[in-house]
């Protein structure tokens, strides 16, 4: 996978979950590559190119999350009426359990 886009028949990770970030983020940027050679090529992406982009952009949102939840940015802040304090809207886990449950 040493060129800048990935074809449908080039071998893929089954679990990116497994690799480093900037692995990710090559990846990302090679399937992008490959889905704009195939709108310029063929009219439309290839399905194995979409559902890894899909898969990607997935693995990119999960650890985007992960780093938000990490760092305590999780969110909105509400005020509470009663004590007119700010409130956090829910629990690092409870935000982490939220997102998983939408997909």
């Amino acid at each position: 996978m040493g060129k800048s886009r990935i074809k449908p028949e080039d071998p893929f990770p089954e679990d990116l979950n497994q690799l480093e970030d900037n692995q990710v983020e090559v990846l990302n940027s090679k399937v992008h590559r490959q889905v704009e050679v195939e709108y310029v090529q063929e009219g439309t992406p290839d399905p194995e190119t979409e559902h890894r982009q899909e898969e990607i952009n997935e693995e990119l949102d999960d650890r985007d999350l992960l780093s938000e939840v990490l760092t305590g940015d999780t969110g909105p802040v509400s005020l509470n009426n009663d004590a007119g304090t700010p409130e956090d809207s829910g629990s690092a886990e409870t935000s982490v359990e939220r997102n998983a449950d939408s997909r």
